[in-house]
């Protein structure tokens, strides 16, 4: 093996020519102790397959029309070096800082960075990036710009700096993003598609509006990266990941956490019992606890104690607002009882949703008889106090599969949950 201590030793190795008989003296060299320093090499038309670099640091050097096959940069440092129009296959940077290094018109099938400190590296009109394998690092700061990109796998970082790594108008696919923090980088102009995103972190900055997925070739999320992450806007979810609920993120944090539910007493008018009764199933599914007088009211007892007990013992009121509803004496009566519970107990008790808009276009002298007005009055006053979930869509139509009646179910799921 040769020792090559100074750069005209350096240059007169690497431009030795093809390898043959001397194999392995014209693939390897080692420099004595310390680093070997090159500085503004241009190193141009050169063919570096199976070449080994160690121990070296290139300073302000040029690498044009060059071939890297089999190549290998350990324990080095390439600082301000640019390579352009080269070809990297089944090559190796590992325990290598790369420094304010670009990559520009390259060509890359092949190319494995492990224990690599990067810093603002930049890949940059590169036709072809195949199988780049970026493997934990002390640091990973890399942008890529309007390059092809496929099968880039990004490993998991051990180190506690957060990744920037950036893709800017580039073409992105069938690439695999495992456990990375996005939340300092951005995918920005881009075409996303069939990418896998495992265990990630995204920011509300991460993924711009105007990235597109061709062909409805939507990404993959998992669970985990969707609760990690910031709440995504609605036209990123829908045009990367084919999702159409923005509230993915809440309805997820409820399938995987322990969620404790206030309980409910269902009011409701007779006239309405079978959006009650779909109302109740919809609660009962996720584990809330309910009274539906149907279901749940004790023969034989009087029915205003029946009444009491219920809204007593209950978290909750859930009044189903309607024209039938709000003329009902018993449904007063429980909008009495709930007003009082609340004034005694200084907590909230009342909760409306309507499937009509009678609650907000009655008024006053409509109520009769008229000794009552005052008291039916000032139920109706604090229903409309609350805001009241609007379910008059789908009052006297079957759309539990509908995904508007989703959103409304989980709107009134989340705002029964336990404060913890």
């Amino acid at each position: 093996m040769k020792e090559i201590t100074n750069q005209e030793d350096f240059l007169e190795w690497i431009n030795t020519g093809p390898v043959d008989k001397d194999y392995y003296s014209k693939t390897r060299y080692h420099v004595g102790g310390g680093m070997l320093n090159i500085t503004n090499a241009h190193l141009l038309n050169i063919d570096l397959n199976n070449k080994h670099f160690e121990s070296t640091e290139f300073k302000d050097c040029i690498f044009y029309n060059c071939t890297f096959h089999n190549t290998f940069f350990s324990s080095a440092t390439l600082l301000q070096c640019h390579f352009r129009d080269c070809t990297f296959t089944w090559s190796k940077f590992i325990d290598v800082d790369l420094i304010q290094c670009q990559f520009e018109a390259c060509i890359i099938t092949g190319l494995e960075l492990a224990d690599v400190k990067a810093s603002k590296v930049l890949f940059i009109n590169c036709g072809e990036i195949l199988d780049l394998l970026i493997r934990p690092g002390q640091g990973r700061d890399f942008s890529f710009f309007n390059s092809y990109i496929a099968f880039l796998d990004i490993e998991p970082n051990k180190s506690a700096e957060k990744d920037e790594i950036d893709f800017i108008e580039c073409l992105v696919k069938e690439s695999n993003f495992d456990r990375v923090d996005f939340s300092i980088s951005v995918f920005e102009n881009c075409s996303l598609s069939l990418n896998q995103f495992s265990d990630c972190v995204f920011s509300n900055k991460t993924l711009t509006e105007n990235n597109e997925t061709p062909a409805n070739e939507f990404n993959l999320i998992d669970i985990r990266t969707i609760i990690n992450s910031a709440n995504q806007k609605a036209d990123v979810l829908e045009k990367l990941f084919g999702i159409h609920n923005t509230d993915i993120k809440d309805y997820l944090i409820g399938l995987t956490s322990k969620i404790e539910f206030q309980s409910i007493f269902i009011s409701y008018s007779f006239a309405d019992k079978q959006f009650a009764k779909t109302i109740n199933e919809e609660l009962m599914r996720r584990g809330i606890l309910t009274f539906l007088w149907e279901k749940d009211a004790p023969g034989g007892k009087p029915l205003k104690k029946i009444m009491e007990k219920g809204v007593k013992e209950k978290d909750r009121v859930l009044f189903i607002a309607s024209k039938d509803s709000l003329k009902s004496k018993a449904c007063h009566f429980e909008l009495t009882e709930g007003r009082r519970k609340q004034e005694k107990t200084w907590e909230d008790v009342l909760f409306p949703i309507h499937i009509d808009n009678y609650l907000f276009e009655v008024s006053k002298d409509q109520i009769r008889p008229i000794e009552i007005q005052e008291e039916y009055w000032k139920n109706i006053e604090e229903l409309k106090s609350l805001n009241s979930i609007d379910f008059s869509t789908f009052h006297n139509t079957d759309l539990k599969n509908d995904t508007d009646f989703e959103k409304c179910i989980f709107q009134l799921i989340k705002s029964l949950r336990k404060e913890k």
